[in-house]
């Protein structure tokens, strides 16, 4: 069975990259949501300002926001995150179960051992892959000697990916304030 740790390394680690795909989707559904929201909420806000202030500078960001915000709803609706999360879900619930039936094998049953990496394969070739930082993300989740052998490789990519997140994340969050104090600067 020692022989056939790297099949079951492989599956968990492809399991657990899936279930942080799906998580990373859910998560980015919700912040979309939540920003259309507040741009929709800064864009009513600029509007009532501009009546008040006759400011053409804020009525032209307005109106540009306004068209921004409708091609970017449309566009991230068409992304149908929710239903990609779910495929990941789909997908990672099987791998689970080839893991269980990998674990409960009993001594050196080839055929068996086949089967279920063929399996593997095909819940492979079925579901999209997920992106490079849900494996990080998964490295950086694990403990023992798995983590050990694979984190000096992808800790820099890792808080690489976490950083730029970030700050793109509070950029989107800043944006209409800025662009507000430069149409005041202005």
């Amino acid at each position: 069975m020692e022989k056939y740790k790297d099949l079951s390394d492989q599956i968990w680690t492809t399991r657990i990259s899936r279930v942080n795909a799906e998580k990373r989707l859910v998560n980015k559904e919700a912040f979309f949501q939540g920003i259309n929201i507040y741009y929709s909420c800064v864009t009513i806000i600029f509007s009532i300002l501009t009546l008040l202030n006759n400011n053409e500078k804020l009525s032209l960001m307005t109106v540009f926001m306004t068209i921004s915000l409708l091609i970017v709803i449309l566009y991230l609706n068409g992304q149908k995150y929710s239903e990609q999360a779910r495929e990941y879900r789909k997908n990672y619930t099987e791998l689970q179960k080839l893991e269980f039936e990998l674990n409960n094998i009993d001594g050196d049953d080839v055929d068996l051992i086949k089967n279920i990496y063929n399996r593997y394969c095909d819940l492979l070739d079925s579901s999209s892959n997920h992106i490079s930082f849900d494996y990080y993300e998964t490295v950086h989740g694990s403990i023992g000697e798995y983590k050990s052998k694979k984190w000096r490789n992808v800790r820099c990519r890792y808080y690489y990916n976490v950083i730029w997140r970030f700050v793109l994340k509070i950029c989107v969050i800043v944006l209409p304030v800025g662009l507000y104090w430069i149409c005041g600067v202005l």
